[in-house]
């Protein structure tokens, strides 16, 4: 799957490149507030606080209708949601405001804006890679004990990649278990990595989930097939099994619903 891990971090591939992209935008900003004016410095902090924001506010506008229900969740930044077009108009106003007051630094902020661009787009090149990946071949006993496989079944999947030691997994395990309940033309399936069904269903009935999609892998076959750098992972499968997408990380409802809507829309399937 798209992601990087160094030691025991991991991101997401495109959430890496963002952040080098931003990293290199203020270096270069910092190199040529020393160099040209020290007004580029303060710029390009206010750039970089008024992009992100309007990134998530576009993100959390789009989405209007599920954030009202839970309008906490807003700030909740970790699970993912930032929209590009949003951060790009912050990017402008903030660019906009240095030009009516000193029009000879705008080409020195624009150089440093396509610094990071440039680096964001590299890092993409280099870590970011076609996700399709062969459906995994093995079967996977369930906590009543029977025998299922994963994709390759006719219908798109859904797979999360899980475990009851992962505090973002057991975040974000209410939420999906309600969207598998409630979705009929996609499968899921939550695979547990690596711990003892007794554990799994202590856990699952003390936190009162009812998961009948879950799946037992002891071995961490699928991690290794998918080569998941850490958990949660969330994977989407084409109907024939193939690997088309993924998320690393914990996921919001928005981000998760979009993943689907755009799986449903590859296999051709009609709300």
């Amino acid at each position: 799957m798209n992601a990087v891990s160094f030691g025991p971090f991991a991101f997401d591939a495109e959430r890496f490149a963002a952040i080098v992209g931003m990293v290199v935008f203020l270096a270069a900003a910092s190199v040529l507030a020393h160099r040209v004016d020290d007004r580029l410095g303060r710029w390009s902090s206010w750039t970089a606080l008024v992009g992100l924001a309007a990134a998530r506010l576009g993100h959390v506008l789009q989405h209007a209708g599920s954030f009202a229900s839970e309008p906490w969740r807003i700030l909740a930044v970790w699970q993912g949601g930032f929209s590009w077009s949003g951060g790009a108009a912050g990017v402008a106003v903030v660019l906009v405001l240095l030009f009516l007051r000193s029009r000879k630094l705008v080409g020195w902020a624009v150089a440093s804006l396509a610094a990071g661009m440039v680096a964001t787009a590299a890092t993409l090149a280099l870590t970011y890679s076609d996700p399709q990946l062969a459906p995994v071949t093995s079967s996977f006993r369930t906590l009543d004990g029977a025998e299922r496989g994963i994709g390759a079944n006719g219908r798109p999947t859904v797979l999360n990649l899980w475990a009851t030691w992962c505090p973002p997994c057991r975040r974000e395990l209410p939420m999906m278990a309600e969207f598998a309940a409630s979705t009929n033309d996609v499968d899921f399936v939550f695979a547990n990595q690596g711990e003892l069904s007794a554990k799994i269903a202590d856990y699952l009935r003390s936190a009162n989930l009812n998961l009948p999609q879950a799946v037992l892998d002891p071995q961490l076959l699928l991690s290794r097939h998918y080569s998941a750098v850490g958990l949660p992972a969330t994977l989407f499968l084409a109907a024939d099994g193939t690997l088309v997408g993924s998320h690393l990380g914990e996921i919001s409802r928005e981000v998760l619903a979009q993943k689907i809507q755009d799986l449903k829309s590859e296999e051709g399937i009609s709300e």
